[in-house]
């Protein structure tokens, strides 16, 4: 039996919709991408000289806390409340605290921040020393403020990474390329599971031990081949399987209600929209407003940030991804469990 025309150009519209949501979701962010309401703290006792570089931060995308210690900055960075806090003082000292492990790219980026800041208070202070130097025929005055412009313009910006990546990896790389084979590598093998393997129960413990070898090969990859974790092996392969199951249930419970149809429909939310819109390659509050957001719902995305914070920062941050992988879990045994395709 011949195809009929509805139904060749029925297929051809909606695999032309999905070259638009492939070509939305990989072009989008890289042309939108930016600095949106990026967390960082900021040290800084006089009120005027915080009020004028808060507002300046937050003309730029950062969303700025207001912080009273360096303690109470490096607490709010290792829970991953913040990506970063400046701490500057009267005498033209400036102390960047940032985890480079949270984000490379924010890190990178922090750092540029702070560079910008400092040469702008040094020439602020420039500046006033000249005009005083100016108005005094004083030898002694004149050869203090003299010193105090050498050593002003001596000034570097003090740099404190509270968690970095090991040596081995030290920008991260193995982690930001590690979105695609989360997702691509969950996809695949659970269709080869599905397709291969008769039996629904068959099927479940076959997804099981997929997201339990997986998991463990997965981190061993990661952590003792590319050396990009250097904590705790077993937590942090937890959080791997938990990442798999939630992919491979996912996709086994839809190909089980929808068949052929729910190929698709796993490949665009896992891949085509999980992928890049993980976060993992920047961070996703650089990503364009709301897709970041949207991303951390996906299960590359909620994996990411899962694996990032327990390896590096002790667990902290990790309820929402735990929630979103669970619901995916939950969601696609449900599928399953009710789903009729046949055998």
């Amino acid at each position: 039996m011949k195809s009929t025309w509805r139904f060749i150009l029925s297929l051809v519209v909606i695999l032309t919709a999905i070259l638009a949501i492939m070509m939305a979701a990989f072009a989008l962010p890289a042309v939108h991408s930016g600095i949106h309401k990026v967390p960082i703290g900021m040290i800084e006792k006089d009120d005027v000289t915080y009020e004028k570089l808060s507002t300046m931060l937050q003309e730029k995308g950062f969303k700025v806390t207001r912080l009273d210690t360096e303690k109470e900055a490096t607490t709010e960075i290792k829970q991953r409340k913040l990506y970063g806090a400046f701490s500057i003082d009267t005498i033209v000292n400036l102390e960047l605290y940032k985890a480079t492990a949270a984000s490379a790219t924010v890190a990178q980026l922090l750092t540029d921040v702070a560079k910008d800041m400092l040469t702008q208070q040094k020439s602020a202070a420039q500046a006033q020393l000249t005009q005083l130097m100016a108005k005094t025929t004083d030898s002694i005055k004149l050869k203090g403020f003299t010193q105090k412009l050498v050593a002003i313009s001596g000034k570097q910006v003090k740099v404190t990474d509270v968690k970095s990546f090991p040596k081995a990896d030290e920008k991260g790389s193995g982690l930001a390329a590690g979105a695609l084979p989360i997702a691509l590598g969950g996809w695949i093998g659970t269709v080869a599971i599905s397709q291969l393997i008769k039996g629904k129960k068959q099927k479940f413990i076959a997804v099981i031990g997929f997201s339990i070898i997986g998991g463990l090969g997965l981190i061993a990859m990661i952590q003792f081949g590319i050396g990009t974790f250097d904590g705790n092996y077993l937590l942090t392969s937890l959080g791997a399987m938990l990442g798999i199951m939630a992919t491979s249930f996912f996709v086994l419970g839809i190909l089980e209600v929808l068949a052929l149809p729910g190929l698709g429909i796993a490949a665009i939310v896992l891949i085509l929209l999980g992928n890049p819109l993980s976060g993992l390659v920047s961070a996703p509050e650089l990503l364009p407003s709301g897709w970041g957001g949207f991303g951390q719902l996906l299960p590359p995305g909620a994996t990411g940030t899962l694996l990032r914070n327990i390896a590096f920062f002790e667990g902290h941050a990790i309820n929402q991804p735990l929630i979103v992988l669970l619901a995916y879990v939950g969601f696609g045994m449900v599928m399953f469990r009710f789903g009729n395709k046949s055998e």
